[in-house]
């Protein structure tokens, strides 16, 4: 691939889901790209991977790093924090999307603009502390040798936080096999297949153990690395409980949310503080709704949003919002929210390296 003044792009996991999505958007990008690196474990080798048209080759062997323009991590933390050492070494600019570096305070976790702008009140804006809560308009992302991309829950989460302006949240998050990675929706579809035949379970998967028609308390994601990330970009007086829940889903994730605001605010106000923020869509409500669209009202189809209606969205999906009655009135308000965890991912991903590139 060549391309004059294009950038030379490094992508460590790229053969997992995240690495996939970033591609894809990547491809969809005007980026211009010289050279595109694909880089996974040995199991990977002889794989092949489609960019813009072209088949690319999968390597084992990590690259030189010096003279490439960018490095993206796409895989589990545990091996994160050796290519990121490199990138340092080689002086190339790494953003980070294993999470490796979320402990790191002097590394920016930056939101984008708007989900760091409120919908009204100075209440909603997250307090400054440090270079936690910069944005990605921030001069110090243009620079950055290393940026950090905050989880999934977390860029979900934050601009609903924001906009409504929070003292206390407490979320129950439901999350599909895709957060377990390719093993994990392996597993979900042949332990599936197997109990519908009555046939011998397949080997435990990922989770550990069965995930088909089952749930697993406390599995899918990192429940700490939210609370910390959502204290870090919003301040530390946020008080937030996070509890997960692994489902026999394929794809998306969900969560209940529990809100008690700093100030109170009817169902108008609080719906219109929603609405007005990028990158939220609230969805239809009331009988024979289901997702962003309506249904025959004499149809069984449950009220959305589900995960379903959010795969492959670029926005967070939210509904079913109703006044949590064990609060004063106004203070109180609970929702659930769906949304698709890799495209949110690697679409921040990919406005922070724009930022870095000088490319957005």
């Amino acid at each position: 691939m060549s391309q004059a003044r294009g950038q030379r792009i490094v992508v460590f996991g790229v053969t997992g889901h995240l690495g996939q999505q970033l591609i894809d958007r990547l491809a969809e990008s005007d980026w211009p790209i010289a050279e595109l690196i694909g880089v996974a474990s040995a199991k990977s080798a002889g794989v092949e991977f489609e960019f813009r048209g072209e088949l690319l080759d999968v390597v084992s062997d990590w690259p030189i790093l010096k003279g490439r323009d960018l490095v993206f991590i796409c895989t589990p933390a545990a091996g994160a924090l050796e290519v990121v050492r490199e990138a340092l070494r080689a002086e190339v600019p790494c953003v980070d999307c294993s999470g490796v570096l979320a402990k790191q305070l002097d590394v920016p976790m930056p939101l984008s603009m708007t989900a760091a702008m409120s919908a009204g009140t100075s209440a909603a804006m997250p307090k400054r502390v440090g270079l936690a809560a910069v944005t990605i308009e921030d001069e110090i992302v243009g620079n950055a040798p290393l940026l950090s991309v905050p989880s999934a829950t977390t860029l979900a989460w934050a601009p609903i936080l924001q906009a409504t302006g929070v003292s206390r949240v407490i979320g129950t998050v439901l999350c599909s096999a895709s957060s377990l990675g390719r093993g994990g929706v392996a597993a979900l579809s042949e332990e599936s297949i197997a109990l519908f035949n009555q046939s011998d379970a397949a080997g435990t998967g990922p989770a550990g153990q069965a995930v088909a028609f089952d749930v697993i308390p406390g599995a899918g994601i990192d429940c700490e690395r939210v609370q910390r990330e959502c204290r870090r970009l919003l301040g530390d007086s946020l008080r937030i409980g996070v509890a997960s829940v692994q489902v026999p889903a394929f794809v998306g994730e969900g969560a209940s949310l529990a809100l008690e605001l700093v100030a109170p605010a009817n169902a108008d106000a609080f719906r219109a503080r929603l609405a007005a923020m990028d990158g939220l869509q609230v969805s239809r409500d009331g009988f024979g709704s289901r997702g962003l669209i309506a249904v025959d009202e004499t149809s069984s189809e449950p009220k959305g949003p589900t995960l379903r209606d959010a795969s492959g969205s670029k926005d967070v999906l939210v509904g079913r919002i109703e006044a949590d009655e064990s609060l004063p009135v106004g203070e109180g308000w609970r929702l659930w929210i769906a949304f698709d965890p890799l495209r949110l991912v690697a679409d921040h991903a990919l406005r922070l390296a724009g930022r870095r590139l000088g490319l957005a």
